[in-house]
């Protein structure tokens, strides 16, 4: 990804390469500096342009990525639209990644018919609005299929809108389509993928099915997610150029040693860490004054020191030498993940976890609250797997 010629970003970077805890490379350098920008990297003059439809598009993870990874094989990148029902997400992504156009309104109502019909009048208003375009991205609402949703998660009518994302390729038919979803959606009853499959595959689309770990790519993170990628290259391409992006795994204190000492100021809510209750702060500190990475059940609540549980990380201390875990909307808690600073008696703050998301520091969060700053990131796409899909989409069709 695009490096960086700040002095202080060279600084930080310096200062983090001498950390014990971390084995360096070029391609590790190379990405540490790209996240630790302050500035966006100035981008030259392309003669191509790669343009973008982004639905269900969060604060812009996947869509970042693309940018990346068309800016880096000499193209140029537009989005012409973004939609997220959330207005805090999509005023970060607008902010950021400055798209023709940005609609909060729920998609399925612009997008109206099922696939196969003839275009609505929204429909037909919506693709002239837009034109032509090369990417296709979202990630359709994901809790109805993650597996932290135990009771509903395979019956849950969120998981009908996957499915608009195969009309919206019918109405758009662009070269590449990229759904981004929690790897138990695969197993959804109403088959949502398989179903989206087959829709697109009768319009000519060739599809790759695949579950990616954000660890295996360079993010500091062990973060599975599943990815629906259709083309009109060769998808047996797309699989061996994805293979060939893989990195050794990257450990938490790579992404976040040059941050640890910056939580000083609270007012400061993306680079303070969450006030914790006293009980929790008695079981941060229990960790640390016995060098320990995971809590007793002794030590834990009732739910926990009593009854078979399998939440061993959860009120976990991070191990410096490895790759975070999935960062989630709870990161700020002890008793939601194993979210506590490898060498702080504190959980992650916003910044921290951005970084372990693999956003750069230019990517402003604004001035969301705690809570919103949490699901901004928690719920975010890691862009470098945004890179990693687009890269090996675009070459496949050179």
């Amino acid at each position: 990804m695009i490096g960086c010629e700040t002095h202080s970003t060279k600084l930080r970077v310096l200062k983090a390469a001498t950390d014990k805890n971390v084995e360096w490379d070029l391609s590790s350098i190379f990405d540490i500096a790209w996240l630790a920008n302050s500035k966006p990297p100035s981008l030259g003059t392309y003669s191509r342009q790669i343009a973008t439809v982004d639905l269900f598009a969060g604060c812009g993870g996947l869509s970042l990525g693309i940018a990346e990874a068309a800016h880096s094989l000499g193209l140029s990148h537009s989005i012409k639209l973004a939609c997220d029902i959330d207005e805090a997400a999509l005023a970060v992504y607008s902010n950021n990644l400055s798209p023709g156009a940005a609609l909060t309104d729920p998609i399925e109502r612009l997008i109206d018919r099922p696939f196969g019909k003839r275009l609505s009048s929204s429909e037909k208003s919506l693709l002239g609005a837009v034109g032509e375009i090369d990417f296709l991205v979202g990630g359709p609402p994901c809790q109805g299929h993650s597996d932290l949703n135990n009771h509903t998660r395979r019956n849950d009518p969120r998981n009908d809108l996957y499915g608009v994302m195969s009309r919206a390729g019918q109405i758009f038919q662009p070269r590449c389509i990229l759904i981004e979803n929690v790897p138990g959606v695969q197993h959804a009853k109403n088959q949502v993928v398989q179903r989206t499959v087959r829709e697109l595959e009768s319009i000519g689309y060739q599809f790759v099915s695949i579950v990616l770990n954000a660890a295996d790519f360079g993010v500091a993170q062990n973060r599975k997610r599943h990815f629906t990628i259709g083309t009109t290259g060769a998808p047996d391409r797309i699989t061996r150029l994805i293979n060939s992006l893989k990195r050794s795994p990257r450990p938490v204190w790579w992404a976040i040693g040059d941050l640890s000492d910056e939580d000083a100021d609270p007012v400061d809510v993306f680079r303070s860490a969450a006030v914790h209750s006293k009980e929790n702060f008695r079981r941060i500190n229990y960790l640390f004054d016995n060098s320990l990475h995971e809590l007793p059940n002794e030590e834990r609540p009732d739910c926990h020191k009593y009854k078979d549980h399998s939440y061993k990380s959860v009120y976990g201390r991070m191990y410096p030498d490895r790759p975070s875990p999935t960062i989630t909307s709870g990161f700020g808690s002890t008793g939601q993940g194993r979210f506590v600073h490898p060498y702080r008696k504190r959980t992650l703050t916003p910044h921290e976890a951005a970084r372990v998301q693999f956003f750069p520091d230019w990517f402003s969060f604004s001035d969301a609250g705690r809570r919103q700053l949490q699901k901004l990131i928690g719920n975010a796409v890691p862009p470098k797997l945004g890179y990693v899909l687009a890269l090996s989409l675009l070459e496949s069709l050179t």
